[in-house]
């Protein structure tokens, strides 16, 4: 009989380990799934801000060129006088 009560005082404290080991891994399944959407949401906001960054890049270019055109004009007819 004590064998039989070590038995089941031993299977008892397996079934709370394995609990206990259950809850870390939905607790560990749970933390993975956060960071999985702070990784979509984190490449999101870049996405956007690389399309602005784009958008700005390519109204500086043309600023660029509409003022050098704008100085070469004004040095084309500087010259002609």
């Amino acid at each position: 009989m004590t064998a039989n009560r070590r038995h089941r005082g031993q299977s008892t404290s397996n079934e709370h380990k394995m609990i206990d080991i259950q809850h870390e891994i939905q607790r560990l399944e749970a933390d993975l799934e956060f960071h999985k959407q702070k990784i979509r949401l984190i490449s999101h906001e870049l996405e956007i801000r690389n399309q602005k960054l784009a958008g700005l890049m390519d109204t500086d270019a043309l600023l660029r060129k509409m003022r050098d055109q704008f100085r070469n004009g004004l040095k084309g007819e500087r010259n002609e006088n």
